[in-house]
């Protein structure tokens, strides 16, 4: 533990970006019991996704507790501090979840530490075995030594995404407004009547508004329309 807990403080306080990955491996030694572990967040208006996972199994526990609306996931990310089930499969918390959960996935035990990310967003660390109280008190303060690390990979996580969606969001800005921009000209009509038949041929085409525009502004589709 004392080991583990150097190594934590370390990366905690390096200038290297810890990739989820490396909290992953580093969980799995901090609970040896752990059959799988993973790394799950929640932003605000969405619903949970995984962002990284030791194998499919946790996986394969998220689709099933969206389809049963109830989960010791959901509930890790936005409940208590931590969470523990020692038999998810007779847990009254979850009643639809728990037994489908042990039968499809032949996990038992759970345990979930919700992480300090900031803003409205939600993130956990979540542990599972197949065996019936596999976790004790004293796993529950190894995992939380690494939960600091965990918490930095999940901040830088989210920074990428933010940069992706904002670049994203940027370039489709570009491509709709070049498109207004050709319509406009083929078509000598005002900006908002060009906007609008963009937009009618999205719905006509059932795409997105984005596809449309990044297609007509193609210099293919451009030679096409002006021969």
């Amino acid at each position: 533990m004392t080991h583990l807990r150097a190594i934590v403080e370390r990366l905690s306080g390096s200038d290297h970006v810890v990739s989820p990955g490396q909290v992953i491996r580093l969980a799995t030694l901090a609970l040896p019991r752990a059959e799988h572990v993973g790394l799950s967040l929640i932003r605000a208006g969405r619903k949970s996704v995984i962002v990284d996972v030791s194998d499919d199994t946790l996986r394969e526990m998220d689709a099933l507790q969206h389809q049963c609306r109830e989960g010791p996931l959901l509930d890790g990310s936005t409940g208590p501090s931590v969470l523990l089930s020692h038999d998810v499969s007779t847990d009254d918390r979850w009643p639809t979840f728990g037994p489908r959960c042990t039968e499809g996935t032949r996990v038992r035990s759970v345990l979930s530490i919700r992480l300090p990310v900031g803003g409205d967003d939600h993130a956990a660390m979540s542990f599972s075995s197949s065996g019936q109280g596999a976790f004790t008190d004293e796993d529950v303060t190894a995992a939380s030594v690494v939960v600091p690390l965990a918490a930095l990979s999940i901040e830088a996580e989210l920074r990428q995404r933010d940069r992706d969606n904002l670049t994203k969001a940027l370039g489709s800005s570009r491509h709709i407004s070049t498109a207004v921009g050709i319509i406009m000209a083929v078509k000598h009509v005002s900006d908002d009547d060009a906007f609008a038949l963009l937009r009618q041929a999205s719905m006509d085409l059932n795409e997105r508004l984005y596809d449309v525009a990044a297609r007509s502004t193609s210099p293919g589709h451009r030679r096409a329309g002006a021969g």
